[in-house]
């Protein structure tokens, strides 16, 4: 608590160790399971999956967004802790966080690979699922898992999810907002997965990363300039996945299903709802949904801010009700440990609107009221 504001980050990063996948993964599948052969300890981290490198960060990379060396003194402890979950604890109780849902990141990588045995996929989404409960056990009321799933076999995912729910008690799965395949998020391929997240009550959050994996994204004309492609990538990416979801017809068909768009600011999503808005009330073509696309993202989406600049803005213009916080820690381009000094530094943000902000949205997606 901070300010006499009850604080939730809807999306604090946890710090994998290199050996989890060593540790945590069946026997039968160690051989081929994934390997961080450079410093989890840095920004960047090389790993080495089925026998072939991962593409991801340069070992070496520290430019642009990814230079560290403004949050390196500051999460100093945190790294010779190994970011285990004490420092975790730590770091919420300086930036007063109550509660936040952990994401990973190495993790963000791991499935962006389109061409992977799926059995493996599993594997590896139940390892770091499992290494997640054991580090959130040092304080379940405040440590939130939200997991791995594997969409390269859906009934896997399935499988999955309904097990970290009722095993692990975690709070949401995520995925990466660039899809395997080319395939679209409204394909009838993920409709069960969409079933199952409606049956069992757990949003998906969708999360980008720069260049970590092999799927195509948005920046990729930028090569390995990570800072171009940082900058395009998050927010870009989960655009064309809000696109995707609500004018492609998934929340029409699944209406108790919910979305939150992740580490990608908010400042855009006026303009976006009103750009799908128009387009869908002048299409000549059938549309795939009922309702105006604004509909849709207010009963059903949620997007994560930073403490914007324009969050006044974006708060007059699509309300404050669907609006989650994030602090990125411990990522370089986090604001840690101000960021909820920043946050709270707008001062043309409502304490009402704080509240929701803060608190209520995120308890309300994250289904923790």
């Amino acid at each position: 608590m901070k300010n006499g504001f009850k604080i939730m980050d809807s999306d604090m990063h946890v710090r994998e160790p290199a050996d989890l996948w060593e540790k945590y993964i069946e026997p039968e599948w160690r051989d081929r399971a994934p390997k961080v052969i450079s410093s989890p300890n840095r920004s960047s981290a090389m790993v080495l999956l089925d026998g072939k490198i991962l593409k991801g960060y340069s070992p070496t990379y520290r430019g642009g967004i990814f230079d560290a060396t403004r949050i390196d003194g500051e999460i100093a402890e945190a790294r010779e802790r190994g970011f285990d979950a004490a420092s975790q604890l730590q770091a919420m109780d300086r930036e007063g966080l109550d509660v936040a849902a952990l994401y990973p990141s190495i993790g963000l990588g791991i499935m962006m690979r389109e061409e992977m045995d799926p059995r493996l996929a599993a594997a590896i989404a139940r390892a770091y699922n499992n290494w997640l409960y054991d580090f959130c056990r040092k304080d379940p009321r405040r440590l939130k898992g939200v997991a791995m799933i594997s969409l390269h076999d859906v009934t896997e995912a399935i499988k999955e999810a309904r097990r970290i729910v009722a095993e692990l008690g975690f709070v949401g799965v995520f995925a990466r907002p660039e899809p395997l395949r080319a395939l679209a998020w409204h394909s009838r391929y993920y409709d069960t997965v969409w079933t199952a997240l409606e049956d069992i009550g757990v949003p998906i959050g969708f999360h980008s990363a720069a260049a970590s994996g092999e799927v195509p994204q948005a920046g990729e004309r930028f090569g390995d300039d990570l800072l171009l492609r940082h900058i395009c990538g998050h927010p870009m990416e989960n655009m064309l996945a809000m696109v995707d979801i609500i004018c492609g017809g998934v929340l029409e068909r699944h209406p108790k299903l919910k979305v939150a768009f992740l580490e990608c600011y908010s400042g855009w999503v006026s303009f976006w709802l009103h750009r799908m808005d128009d387009a869908v009330k002048k299409s000549r073509s059938r549309p795939l949904a009922k309702m105006k696309p604004s509909e849709y993202f207010k009963r059903q989406c949620w997007v994560a801010t930073e403490a914007e600049r324009e969050l006044p803005m974006i708060v007059e213009l699509v309300g404050d009700d669907n609006i989650v916080y994030s602090t990125d820690y411990p990522h370089g381009d986090s604001d840690f440990p101000h960021a909820v000094e920043e946050m709270l530094g707008l001062a043309s943000v409502s304490d009402g609107s704080r509240r929701k902000i803060f608190w209520d949205n995120c308890a309300r997606l994250y289904n923790l009221q």
